[in-house]
């Protein structure tokens, strides 16, 4: 690795399952073979053609959600293509709460992406298919083992309503299976999860190579990632959201640990409080003047004429 700074250091291939070098990667000049076999490995479909578009959806209202794609691109016949990598989870997301944010975000973006065609004087049963593809470098399904999960609507049988619609989640984080397997063996789509995950992986390189020599795309795809690895740039950007990242990790935790201690202080000074004005209230109750309840508890009159003669929080 160059240790392009004190603290962060950029290795000699830039991972393709960062974000940024993932984008960079998708949307080359040179990547369209790359992302035609990407798209048609995981839908499942041939596609011929992949045009890249503007990666922001237009918005026709101030209150709408602006979308932005990683890769957004038109395929054959019409049909609309979104290609994310969510590297880390999305922010307030855990595997505890089931991951409902970037879940939401996918159906939001997909749906959007949908009817935001143009559909005057167009069919309904004409508008073009659309998908999103998620790479996630993360677990989602704790309760799958498999590392393809493909949703779209469909009833209580099973039966689907429509193909209009297609959201596949691939979890990055559960390949070991797939790792065992024999090249030879391996579906399209499974060659190129190891690859997002293992490009720059030195324990991975031979496998790699397989995986390499028995995919062209993948090929093109490696020759354009360590070009982009030796671009100054890029490394440059790379380092800088990794810099970022690593930034917003510690204001996290340490917002979290004053936020707990505050917490904590809080309750501490709450439960005080309470145990003062319980003493207050047994003393007046017994006929001690305010006076003396005042230097006793240490309350001033006004708090022991507010709260003494009626219950609080926590009183019995």
């Amino acid at each position: 690795m160059r240790k392009d700074s004190v603290n962060i250091e950029v290795p000699e291939i830039l991972p393709p399952s960062d974000d940024g070098v993932f984008k960079t990667l998708l949307t080359h000049p040179n990547a369209g073979p790359c992302l035609r076999d990407i798209i048609s490995s995981n839908i499942g479909l041939t596609v011929k053609e992949a045009t890249v578009r503007n990666t922001e959806l237009p918005i026709s209202d101030v209150l709408e959600k602006r979308e932005r794609f990683d890769v957004s691109c038109e395929i054959d016949g019409g049909g609309q293509v979104e290609v994310e990598m969510q590297a880390e989870p999305m922010e307030g997301d855990s595997l505890l709460h089931g991951h409902t944010n970037m879940k939401n975000r996918a159906i939001y973006n997909v749906c959007d992406l949908h009817s935001n065609q143009r559909g005057v004087g167009v069919s309904y049963g004409k508008l073009a298919r659309t998908y999103q593809i998620t790479f996630c470098g993360y677990t989602v399904f704790k309760n799958r083992e498999n590392c393809f999960s493909r949703f779209s609507f469909r009833n209580e049988e099973g039966e689907e309503l429509a193909d209009a619609v297609s959201i596949l989640f691939v979890e990055l984080s559960k390949l070991e299976r797939v790792l065992k397997k024999p090249v030879g063996a391996m579906t399209g789509a499974e060659m190129w999860a190891i690859f997002l995950v293992c490009a720059n992986s030195p324990k991975h390189r031979e496998l790699l190579k397989e995986i390499i020599g028995a995919r062209e795309a993948i090929r093109m795809a490696y020759d354009l990632l360590t070009s982009i690895s030796q671009d100054a740039d890029e490394r440059a950007r790379f380092r800088a959201r990794r810099k970022f990242q690593m930034d917003w990790e510690h204001t996290r935790i340490v917002s979290f640990e004053e936020g707990e201690l505050k917490g904590r202080l809080e309750g501490r000074l709450e439960g005080e409080l309470e145990g003062k004005l319980e003493v207050a209230r047994n003393l007046l109750a017994n006929g001690v003047a305010s006076d003396i309840v005042v230097r006793s508890t240490g309350l001033s009159p006004e708090t022991i004429q507010e709260y003494a003669q009626k219950d609080w929080p926590g009183a019995s």
